[in-house]
């Protein structure tokens, strides 16, 4: 160890048991192979997982989208920024919009715009209604994505976040949190100890998951899928069942709200409260439940039985999605639409029309500052509870509206990259599975240069040891110039 020289020293035990640890957890975070880019895939344009270069896209533009596969191959040294999941997008980096060469692709050409994909904010780094600057390393706040249009929104911009009054300090009140996309959630793994930022956990958001499940109105439990109030005004067969059971909104409550105490803090929820509680048990009706609504109380009573959070929820059969066209005689089970719920609509259509008016977009609504602050926005945004592809009604009417959206009536396929069979081997395995490939000349020379190279090395790290010397990245840097010139030497003689 060096003396007072203020330089970190690390044993060779435990650099290649950090190794050890480090190729572990790349085999766990990326356990897919990359070889394939998904423009080749039948049909072209496919739900899955994109990422947005930015380093491939101009100031001022919108970036394109490239598959995990392109993202790993072909963009490796760029920035991205992953996006998750979309629906029917085909990979742009083969098209011209991309000044990078698709490694991947096959047969090697430059393709065409893919003409048919589709590009929001998240294609610049910007999310959500709030219009806040995008920065996975620093986003502290968890973010839900819409079904439909596929953004992301904070919980805050949605009105499920109450003002949290007081609250106990955690130990390390200073450790940055890394968001959590609930839609798509993805595994964090522990880091070795570094100078990097230490992100913590999903189970370290505050002091645990349920700590942070009581500062919400209505808990990540309690809903399995997210519509934004701008998509759900596009679609009218799911409009009509805004604020019915198991269909939630929040909205501005007509009373005085609740306010909610634990023995860590008080949360405030005045000013709004949910409508469209699912009611279990026989009397679940929803026509007989129309209206029914449920502010925040001290005691509140989970909304679902299931305690999982919605991206760890069973899927639903396919036989419960089963898009059959019903008799003719089937008759219409929609609720009556809940009159509080249609105002609210009313109140976004007017606002919408405003701003198309105005600004000549009629995309996602924007901050309206002469309404006071983004909590307005948040009206008209719909949670739906477990099992709610298999309350739509399935009359004749219902369900030509319901088509429009496929994914309202059966869940989505989305692409998988294939398993890669090298991701839980070696180095030392996937060595010695290269040597054996070569011929028996040319393996029997790498065995041979291999070992003189291990002969030397150790020769060369003898006196550091028998004198107590730190090896330094310039000694080892220096070990391999002499072993390169050694080779020059061998050549030219």
């Amino acid at each position: 160890m060096a003396e007072d020289s203020g330089i970190q020293t690390v044993s060779l035990d435990s650099l290649l048991s950090n190794q050890s640890k480090l190729l572990k957890q790349a085999a766990r975070a990326i356990p897919h192979s990359f070889s394939k880019c998904t423009y080749d895939e039948p049909g072209g344009y496919i739900r899955q997982a994109l990422y947005w270069c930015k380093t491939c896209t101009k100031p001022g533009e919108l970036g394109k989208g490239i598959c995990s596969a392109c993202s790993v191959s072909c963009h490796a040294d760029h920035e991205q920024l992953e996006l998750f999941p979309k629906r029917g997008f085909r990979c742009d980096c083969p098209t011209s919009t991309v000044p990078v060469h698709c490694a991947l692709h096959v047969g090697g050409t430059t393709e065409p715009p893919n003409a048919e994909n589709q590009y929001n904010q998240n294609f610049r780094g910007d999310f959500c209604r709030c219009g806040r600057d995008y920065d996975p390393l620093t986003e502290t706040e968890t973010m839900i994505q819409c079904a439909a249009c596929e953004d992301w929104f904070h919980e805050s911009c949605l009105n499920l976040s109450g003002t949290v009054v007081s609250r106990t300090p955690k130990a390390s009140p200073t450790k940055a949190t890394a968001v959590r996309l609930r839609s798509s959630p993805l595994p964090v793994f522990p880091s070795e100890p570094s100078s990097e930022p230490d992100y913590a956990t999903e189970d370290e958001d505050y002091d645990d998951e349920d700590d942070a499940e009581e500062t919400l109105l209505i808990a990540p439990s309690g809903y399995d899928t997210f519509i934004c109030g701008g998509c759900v005004l596009k679609m009218p067969a799911v409009k009509r069942w805004a604020g019915t059971p198991g269909c939630r909104i929040i909205v501005r409550s007509q009373g005085k709200g609740a306010v909610t105490a634990t023995p860590s803090k008080t949360v405030d929820f005045r000013g709004w409260e949910v409508l469209g509680e699912l009611i279990e048990g026989p009397s679940a009706d929803p026509a007989a439940t129309e209206g029914s609504t449920r502010k925040r109380s001290a005691s509140p009573v989970p909304a679902s039985s299931s305690s999982e959070p919605p991206a760890k929820k069973s899927r639903l059969d396919e036989s419960a999605s089963s898009t059959s066209v019903p008799s003719k005689a089937t008759p219409c089970k929609a609720p009556i639409p809940n009159a509080t719920a249609q105002k609210v609509y009313e109140r976004l259509e007017k606002r919408k029309k405003r701003q198309q008016e105005e600004t000549g977009d009629a995309g996602m609504l924007v901050v309206d500052e002469a309404e006071g602050s983004f909590e307005v926005e948040g009206e008209g945004d719909m949670f739906l509870s477990d099992g709610w592809r298999e309350r739509w009604c399935r009359c004749d009417s219902c369900l030509a509206a319901l088509r429009a959206w496929p994914f309202l009536l059966e869940e989505e396929e989305t692409y998988s990259p294939p398993e890669d069979p090298d991701s839980k081997k070696s180095l030392e395995e996937l060595g010695l599975r290269a040597l054996e490939s070569l011929p028996r000349d040319k393996a029997l020379d790498s065995i041979r240069a291999f070992n003189e190279m291990r002969d030397d090395l150790l020769a060369y790290l003898r006196p550091f040891a028998q004198e107590g010397k730190v090896v330094s990245e310039e000694d080892v840097t220096a070990f391999f110039e002499a072993l390169k010139e050694g080779k020059k030497g061998d050549a030219v003689a």
